[in-house]
């Protein structure tokens, strides 16, 4: 089922680089999972449903028309005795009956219900709308937190990879050493541990972005083992006001909306009982045939045609306190209702408080981590130069190079989780997706 996007906000990044052809980019991403995620399509299939279901017809606007038509035929042994001592008897008396007509009937008034009915057909299809909106938002959050997060993971297998480069030839530079009686077996073989260790990581991470990999494509609804590469940059919008997010949930949450369209079908049902106390009056007319023919009774034919018409006037005036009951439980069901949208408030304002909290956080940690980072480049970069000069032990070394790939790490964990309260942020305030309306 394909979703065509009218507008899908956080898609685009200003100033990116560009990149190899086969890199999937996040709005490419984006697009493939509205169009094949299965949970769209059941979604957008039930918005379908309730908007061809919302109708004058169902909501007892319309007259009913119905056409019959009937004929039966039948043979009987008949005796007849008559008061004047007159015996009649038939063998195989035939009986032949035939009818047709046309009947139509409208209710004219209902108590208002029919109308009451529209709005609550109204509802339903704009509360499924919503639920798409919902199912689109939760979609587009989880194919972007997992894009970054294989971006993260791609660049820390780089990370694993170049440290494995470097004690590569850490451990070459130490057998050359070893070789020429300038360098010690014990550097070599603590070089070749530190070699080895740094293999198993990259093995490791290689398990991780391969798995990260499959849960990006099972989003995609494509193949696990497609191979994905993704942008490694991780944009992060640090001009986000709570304010704002606030305001935007207020307004554009599919939770708090799906809250209030709860209120209003609680209240119309309310309304909907309410109309049981008064009159309904019905008008009906019609045109119909009939023909019967005998071989004995007074008629030998028999044929009726002509016009009917006529008014039904119904009250009920009493139910054994039915309606009384249907209506306190109703009246209690929107009381409910209110107060869960109230619970969904405030539920929803101290989530989005903890998040943003996180972000800034988190914020503050990227920005203090990019400055620890070149501290820890210039310290392994002085470190290298040392290490070459003998002036330097492999332990010392070792443990500086770990520092660095520590420090890395740090700053990509938290640019990652910066950027995951950032979409779910965006998320809660509705702002995800845009309108989405499903092709005809």
């Amino acid at each position: 089922m394909k979703i065509r996007i009218i507008t899908i906000i956080f898609l685009i990044v200003q100033g990116m680089m560009s990149f190899a052809q086969d890199t999937l980019k996040l709005k490419d991403a984006i697009v493939l999972a509205l169009q094949n995620n299965y949970s769209i399509s059941l979604a957008e299939n039930a918005a379908r449903i309730t908007d061809v279901n919302n109708s004058m017809g169902n909501a007892g606007m319309l007259p009913k028309l119905d056409l019959t038509g009937a004929r039966s035929i039948s043979i009987n042994n008949s005796h007849a005795e008559y008061f004047d001592g007159r015996v009649r008897d038939v063998p195989n008396a035939k009986t032949n009956n035939q009818s047709a007509g046309i009947q139509l009937g409208w209710t004219i008034f209902d108590g208002l219900n029919m109308f009451i009915q529209r709005d609550k057909l109204n509802e339903l299809q704009q509360l499924s709308n919503i639920q798409l909106r919902g199912v689109v938002e939760n979609t587009v959050s989880q194919v972007s937190r997992v894009y970054f997060d294989l971006a993260v993971q791609q660049k820390i297998l780089d990370l694993y990879h170049e440290t494995l480069k470097i004690s590569s030839q850490r451990r070459q530079f130490a057998k050359a050493r070893l070789d020429l009686g300038s360098g010690s077996e014990l550097a070599y073989l603590q070089a070749t541990v530190d070699m080895n260790a740094d293999s198993a990581n990259f093995m490791k991470q290689e398990s991780v972005l391969y798995n990260t990999v499959s849960d990006l494509n099972v989003l995609l609804c494509r193949d696990p083992k497609t191979k994905v590469l993704v942008e490694k940059n991780i944009p992060v919008n640090e001009a986000m006001v709570y304010e704002e997010l606030w305001t935007k949930v207020q307004e554009q949450s599919p939770d708090l909306q799906e809250a209030r369209s709860a209120i209003n079908l609680a209240n119309l049902t309310t309304k909907e009982i309410k109309t049981s106390r008064l009159p309904r009056l019905s008008v009906n007319t019609g045109y119909s045939y009939s023909k019967s023919q005998s071989d004995v009774g007074i008629f030998t034919s028999n044929q009726n045609l002509g016009f009917s018409a006529g008014l039904t006037l119904n009250y009920n005036i009493f139910n054994g306190f039915t309606n009384n009951q249907k209506l306190k439980v109703a009246q209690i069901r929107e009381e409910s209702a209110a107060q869960d949208a109230e619970l969904q408030k405030l539920t929803i304002e101290a989530n989005l408080q903890q998040v943003y909290n996180d972000f800034q956080t988190n914020l503050r940690l990227v920005r203090f981590e990019k400055e620890n980072m070149q501290f820890a480049r210039l310290n392994w970069d002085i470190s290298q130069q040392k290490y070459k000069l003998g002036a330097m032990n492999d332990i010392e070394l070792r443990e500086t190079q770990k520092k660095l790939l520590d420090a890395e790490n740090r700053l990509l964990q938290s640019l990652f989780r910066c950027k995951s309260a950032e979409i779910e942020l965006l998320r809660l305030s509705g702002q995800l997706s845009g309108s989405v309306t499903p092709e005809k």
